[in-house]
């Protein structure tokens, strides 16, 4: 069986898993975390290709990387000051 067709099945079987086990447990709270911190992270990409693509115009290469997008995600708008900051002015 190819490794595509084993993850396509395990996965939705864990979640179900995780989301049985969290009513009881009450995970809930953890799992809404999760769910905001990659909503904050994948929003934090998409802001950073936004400003890439607007700022890529004038000459500035705004880096869309690992640790751009952990401190905007973390930080939100002082992130987004603070990795621009370091871009036009280093």
């Amino acid at each position: 069986m190819p490794w595509i067709v084993i993850v396509s099945i395990c996965v939705p079987v864990a979640l179900l898993f995780l989301y049985i086990v969290g009513r009881q447990v009450k995970l809930g709270k953890v799992l809404e975390g999760l769910s905001v911190f990659w909503f904050r992270f994948a929003f934090a990409f998409l802001l950073l290709f936004i400003i890439h693509l607007a700022v890529g115009y004038s000459g500035y290469n705004v880096p869309i990387n690992l640790f751009s997008v952990f401190t905007i995600a973390l930080l939100g708008i002082p992130g987004v000051l603070g990795i621009t900051f370091l871009i036009f002015f280093l």
